[in-house]
């Protein structure tokens, strides 16, 4: 019997040896992470919620991580996402770790994240910390990209980032005529379309008659006005004989155009080939109609071939190419030029673009 007793002496002893050895290990194990994450620079507190959130491994296989330190001891921090916040690059601003939760709430990546970020853009933060936008970083390498037109890209996506872009810049997205941005300063790039209305008070600066190669009572902008003689004379010298059947059109004088083509074509037919009074470029004294004053249609003349040729050395630019019909709202003409400057008009020259691309891309 006392042998028995002694027997079972042993075995709780063996037992509670056991134990202790094995709560020291616990004990020792966590202490051992604390120290080596602290080594490494976490604070105490980030420590011991990375260690209770089982998250100590993975933060002690890669490099410290100030993101992880700073949300480690936040409200934001989900133990589930160690891993995620160890590739996000930290960014010393207020709400930096509460975007950081919601972004990955959302389902962006840690990739998307340091992209978004690296934009170091306070409408781009605020959208996209609220809305979930498919392939963000796609969007975020177009070099046109503008962040207040985010959640547009996304709700009008074509397929190709860079055309949606380009497209929703100019606003194809949103219609023609349909909330146009309103434009009231003068400037000689300054951009009016079906997207892009002119004041109802606007009236371009410098007006000046044409004296060459126009017609009567023709006007444009004095800088423009100087293009066009440059453009004549060299027109002249080539054998050419140009004129112009239109320039500066006053508000008023645009709703007779306009109300005149609805009377006899209808407003589905106007809408098509002529622009809404406050729409028309005619009224930024920057456009001229031009012809042939020695036969027509003029696309069938010399006069035409030698303005698609030469236009862009003098700053004009055909304004309506055929092709070109979904990017500037209309059909084309092939008489209308418009005076954008030389720099600008031997880029659109080059790479075969419209004026409306140009703008989505550089303004």
């Amino acid at each position: 019997m006392a042998q028995k007793q002694k027997k079972l002496k042993v075995k709780k002893k063996s037992v509670l040896i056991l134990v202790g050895i094995i709560l020291l290990l616990l004990l020792i194990n966590p202490t051992i992470s604390f120290i080596r994450l602290a080594i490494k620079g976490y604070s105490i507190q980030s420590s011991f919620e990375i260690i209770i959130n089982g998250g100590a491994g993975s933060a002690l296989d890669k490099k410290y991580s100030k993101t992880l330190n700073n949300i480690a001891s936040t409200k934001y921090f989900s133990g589930k996402k160690v891993k995620k916040y160890l590739s996000i690059d930290y960014y010393d601003y207020k709400d930096f770790n509460k975007n950081v939760s919601s972004w990955l709430k959302l389902g962006y990546s840690s990739e998307d994240i340091n992209e978004i970020n690296k934009k170091k853009d306070d409408v781009l933060i605020n959208l996209s910390s609220n809305n979930y936008v498919e392939n963000i970083t796609e969007y975020l390498k177009v070099p046109y990209f503008k962040s207040e037109n985010l959640l547009r890209y996304n709700t009008y996506f074509t397929g190709n980032y860079e055309d949606t872009v380009i497209d929703v810049n100019i606003g194809i997205d949103k219609g023609y005529y349909n909330d146009p941005v309103i434009v009231s300063e003068f400037s000689y790039t300054m951009l009016v379309n079906k997207y892009n209305k002119l004041d109802d008070n606007f009236v371009p600066t410098d007006l000046t008659e044409l004296t060459k190669c126009s017609g009567k009572k023709q006007y444009l902008a004095g800088e423009a006005k100087l293009a066009y003689d440059e453009l004549c004379d060299a027109s002249l010298k080539d054998g050419m004989h140009l004129g112009i059947t239109s320039s500066y059109r006053s508000h008023e004088d645009q709703e007779d155009t306009y109300d005149e083509e609805v009377r006899k074509n209808g407003k589905e037919y106007a809408d098509e080939y002529v622009a809404q009074p406050g729409f028309s470029e005619h009224e930024t004294g920057l456009t001229i109609d031009v012809k042939s004053t020695e036969a027509s249609p003029f696309r069938i003349t010399k006069e035409y071939q030698w303005m698609l040729e030469n236009a862009y050395k003098y700053g004009f630019i055909l304004r309506y190419p055929k092709g070109k019909e979904t990017k500037t709202g209309y059909e084309a003409e092939e008489w209308h030029f418009r005076y954008v400057g030389k720099e600008i008009a031997a880029y659109i020259q080059e790479n075969d673009i419209t004026y409306e691309e140009y703008c989505a891309m550089f303004f």
